[in-house]
């Protein structure tokens, strides 16, 4: 999106429009230094974390349901031979290869709720600095704001401007 961006602003000698400013906000500090980009990023990490803790307790689950069967398999099999012991291994198999995929979807169940209470929070905080910089722009009479690593040359920095308007 960027790249599109930096490329539709490129204009052949001559056809610059007077009095269209481009301004530009330095992203990367923005998140340093604004608390709520900090939060957001805080609250991803949490998230990311909540993950890993899920799937370790529903891992340590898993191993203690297969130690179960384990004992009960065994238990099973005791005196048999031949197609009815077959049947139990299969029967087993079968219980494990279930409850792997009943894991597996759970944690990825997990992964997508918390993802997307992550993206939910990042969204409203892009929105909320969107509603910054469109102001701070119109202010300062500018038609274009792009990111600083768009800009090879030119261009009006608003960070300073941005960061004075979101502490008010």
């Amino acid at each position: 999106m960027l790249l599109l961006a930096g490329v539709l602003s490129i204009s052949l000698p001559g056809e610059a429009k007077k009095g269209a400013e481009v301004g530009y906000i330095d992203m990367e500090r923005l998140q340093q230094t604004l608390p709520q980009f900090v939060e957001a990023q805080q609250f991803y990490r949490e998230m990311e974390t909540e993950l890993r803790s899920f799937a370790q307790y529903k891992e340590t689950e898993f191993r203690n349901l297969m130690a179960r069967w384990e004992r009960e398999k065994e238990q099973e099999l005791k005196g048999k031979e031949g197609e009815a012991k077959e049947e139990i291994e299969l029967k087993y198999q079968t219980k494990v290869e279930q409850e792997i995929s009943k894991v597996e979807k759970e944690i990825e169940q997990k992964r997508q709720e918390l993802l997307s209470r992550a993206y939910q929070k990042m969204d409203e905080t892009r929105r909320w600095l969107e509603g910054i910089v469109e102001t701070v722009a119109d202010e300062e009479g500018i038609s274009l704001v792009l990111e600083k690593n768009a800009i090879f040359y030119g261009g009006v920095d608003l960070t300073d401007k941005v960061l004075q308007a979101a502490e008010e």
